[in-house]
């Protein structure tokens, strides 16, 4: 398999779609590292409200902070680094924060299965569930930032296993 080079993966989407479990295979089956950036905001959103107009300074501060956690992960790690995080908000700040950082060694992958999919997911999890009218908000702010993001990172994993999405979109990182 031809080598590849080191990458940062953003992997985002609305609650329930698998970041999470997605991100841990990739770690798992292909050696990357995993930031969290839903625990790494929680330090200045400890109740939640990330997306409230109110908090975008707070928000913004979060970015920083999962920004800079994942440069130097990518940096000192010396393996290709996942992110796992929803965004909340600020899109195109965040983004282009990571694309003027990482440039040609950054991946946007947006987990977009149904809504319904969705949903079921998210009732199915043992941990937090975002609920039917959160996910419905998340999905109509990802659809706005369709233009800041490759169309074709929007991928949906409906009627997919974790396995088979890994195996379908991320098979140049697997080393099986």
């Amino acid at each position: 398999m031809e080598k590849i080079d080191k990458k940062v993966l953003i992997l985002t989407g609305p609650g329930g779609s698998g970041k999470t479990t997605i991100a841990d295979l990739l770690v798992e089956r292909c050696g990357f590292t995993k930031i969290d950036g839903d625990r790494l905001d929680t330090e200045f959103f400890p109740n939640g409200g990330q997306w409230f107009p109110e908090n975008l300074d707070k928000l913004k501060l979060a970015h920083k902070k999962i920004f800079d956690e994942t440069k130097k992960e990518f940096i000192n790690s010396g393996k290709n680094t996942v992110l796992d995080y929803i965004i909340f908000g600020d899109y195109s700040v965040f983004l282009e924060m990571f694309k003027r950082e990482f440039g040609n060694n950054l991946e946007i992958k947006v987990l977009f299965p149904t809504q319904e999919e969705t949903v079921k997911r998210d009732k199915e999890r043992e941990c937090w569930t975002a609920g039917v009218e959160r996910i419905s908000e998340v999905r109509a702010e990802f659809e706005k930032v369709r233009g800041l993001i490759d169309n074709d990172s929007f991928i949906d994993t409906t009627n997919q296993t974790p396995v088979e999405t890994v195996k379908k979109y991320f098979s140049n990182f697997i080393y099986e």
